[in-house]
């Protein structure tokens, strides 16, 4: 009774892992009881050998969740569900991966916002030229093509700050996780 209840909540914990992963990995558990039987264990010594399955489940959570956003280059969605499941390990990664993430993503979502504020700040520059007394039409003309050029480059630089920012928070929570099996 106590695989059925190990290997249940195990099962209902990995819930958010494609089945045909989940079904991989939950062998491997059921494996280690079978082994454990055979060597005359009891379930409950081959349980206490594999530990809590919460924390297990967190911890292929957040493997599943880091090679997930690894895959698709770093997407910052993906990122930021790795980061979460990093989270859930511990209260240290809260402080040391949650804070910092949180802090270096409202930077970034600054830096977009700048992004765009040169952008549209070329059809208010246009406006102005049309409708307005401060510029003539060719000068507001050539000065919107300049911020439209400052935009896209800024533009630019922020993508690769973004993918960066994916790129080093991947390879830290990817650091995170042998620090913490280590530490077992």
């Amino acid at each position: 009774m106590i695989r059925e209840q190990y290997l249940s909540q195990l099962r209902k914990l990995l819930a958010p892992v494609p089945e045909k992963l989940r079904r991989e990995w939950l062998y491997d558990y059921e494996e280690h009881f079978r082994v454990a039987a055979e060597h005359g264990r009891s379930e409950a010594d081959a349980a206490r050998e594999l530990g809590d399955p919460r924390i297990i489940a967190k911890e292929l959570l957040l493997n599943y969740r880091v090679d997930q956003a690894d895959g698709k280059r770093g997407s910052i969605t993906l990122v930021s569900r790795a980061v979460f499941a990093a989270v859930s390990l511990g209260f240290f990664n809260l402080i040391f991966v949650l804070g910092p993430f949180i802090g270096l993503l409202g930077v970034l979502a600054g830096i977009w916002a700048a992004v765009i504020g040169i952008g549209l700040s070329s059809l208010a520059v246009m406006y102005e030229g049309l409708f307005g007394g401060a510029f003539t039409g060719v000068q507001a003309s050539f000065i919107a093509l300049a911020l439209i050029g400052l935009g896209m480059l800024a533009g630019a630089g922020a993508h690769w700050l973004t993918r960066a920012f994916a790129k080093l928070t991947l390879q830290y929570l990817k650091f995170n996780s042998r620090v913490i099996r280590v530490r077992k």
